[in-house]
C-alpha cells in the first residue's frame, strides 16, 4: 500500500487583538473629581483671588499684580518669609533625626520597649494638634512643669520665658510632625537587608562606620521624604506659632490671619497664601531633583 503523504499541520485561524478595555478610565475617576474638588479648585481660587483688587472683603475692581508688589516691597513680609523658612528648616532637620534614630530602633532593635516607643510615637495622633499645642502652652509657661524643673536643679534662678519664643513653636512643631517623619524611616530601614550590615560588620567596620557607609545612603529617600513632608507642614502651620508665639513670633499662617482679620487686606492675604505654596512645592521640586540626580550617579 502506498503511504497517504504527510498532513500539513492545520493553523489556527488568526485570533481577534483583545479589546481594550474601556473601564479602566472610569477607575481613576473617582481619585480625579476628589483631587480637582479639593486640591485644584481651592487653589484655582486662591490665585485668582491673589490678583483681585479688594476693598475690605469685597471685590472691587480688575485683575491686578499690587498686591504681590505691595508684599515683596514691605521689609516686614520679608522678615517674616525668612523667619518661616529657616524656622521650617530646623523643624524638617530636627524630625529627620530624631525619627531616623526612633525608627532604626523600632525597626532594627530586639529589645521589648519598642512597642511602648512606638506607642509614645503613635500617641500624639489620636489628639488634635490645638489640644497638643495647649499641651505645650501649659508645660512651657511660666509656673509649667518645665521651669519647676529648671529650678529645682538650680540651672536658673529665675523663670525662663519660653511663651513668646522660637523655641516655643519648633518644639510644638516637632512634637506634632515627628510621627510622620518615624513612619517614613521606618519604611526605608525596613527595606534595608539586615545582611548588608552584617556583611560590613565581618569585614570589620564598626557599627558608626556601617551606619555612615551602608545603612545612610540606602535610606537617604526616606529621609529626604521625612524633610519634605515636615518642612512643607511646617510653612503653613497655625496653630502652633500663634498659641507657642505669644504674639511676638509672627510666621507666615499668622500673617495671612492678620491680614484678613485685622487689616482686612483679603488681596494680600491671598498672595502671602499662595507664596506658601509656592516656597513649598519649589523646595520639594529642587529636594526631587536632587535625589534623581544622585541616584543617577550612583
Amino acid at each position: 500500500m502506498a503511504e497517504s503523504p504527510p498532513q500539513a499541520p492545520r493553523q489556527s485561524p488568526p485570533r481577534k487583538p483583545a479589546r481594550k478595555r474601556s473601564r479602566l478610565p472610569w477607575l481613576s475617576l473617582p481619585a480625579t473629581v476628589w483631587v480637582l474638588a479639593v486640591f485644584a479648585v481651592p487653589t484655582a481660587i486662591l490665585l485668582a483671588s491673589s490678583v483681585l483688587t479688594y476693598d475690605g472683603a469685597e471685590v472691587t475692581g480688575p485683575l491686578t499684580t499690587a498686591n504681590y508688589g505691595d508684599l515683596f516691597r514691605d521689609g516686614y513680609f520679608r522678615a517674616v518669609l525668612w523667619e518661616t523658612v529657616w524656622m521650617s528648616v530646623v523643624v524638617g532637620a530636627v524630625c529627620s533625626a530624631a525619627g531616623l534614630l526612633v525608627a532604626h530602633f523600632i525597626v532594627r532593635s530586639g529589645s521589648r520597649w519598642r512597642t511602648l516607643v512606638l506607642l509614645i510615637v503613635v500617641s500624639p495622633l489620636v489628639s488634635s494638634v490645638v489640644v497638643r499645642t495647649y499641651g505645650w502652652l501649659v508645660l512651657l509657661q511660666g509656673d509649667g512643669l518645665v521651669n519647676k524643673v529648671l529650678l529645682w536643679t538650680g540651672l536658673t534662678e529665675s523663670p525662663v520665658p519660653f511663651i513668646g519664643s522660637k523655641f516655643a513653636v519648633i518644639a510644638g512643631l516637632v512634637h506634632v510632625l515627628l510621627p510622620f517623619a518615624v513612619f517614613t524611616a521606618m519604611s526605608s530601614v525596613g527595606s534595608v537587608d539586615p545582611v548588608l550590615e552584617r556583611a560590613s560588620r565581618d569585614l570589620g567596620a564598626g557599627p558608626v562606620r556601617t551606619f555612615w557607609r551602608i545603612t545612610l545612603p540606602l535610606i537617604r529617600p526616606g529621609l529626604v521624604a521625612g524633610f519634605m513632608l515636615t518642612f512643607a507642614i511646617s510653612l503653613g502651620a497655625y496653630a502652633a506659632a500663634a498659641v507657642l508665639g505669644g504674639g511676638r513670633v509672627q510666621t507666615l499662617a499668622t500673617l495671612v490671619r492678620d491680614r484678613m482679620v485685622v487689616s482686612l487686606e483679603w488681596g494680600q492675604a491671598a498672595a502671602v497664601s499662595v507664596v506658601i505654596l509656592v516656597v513649598g512645592a519649589v523646595t520639594v521640586s529642587a529636594l526631587l531633583m536632587a535625589g534623581r540626580r544622585s541616584r543617577k550617579g550612583m
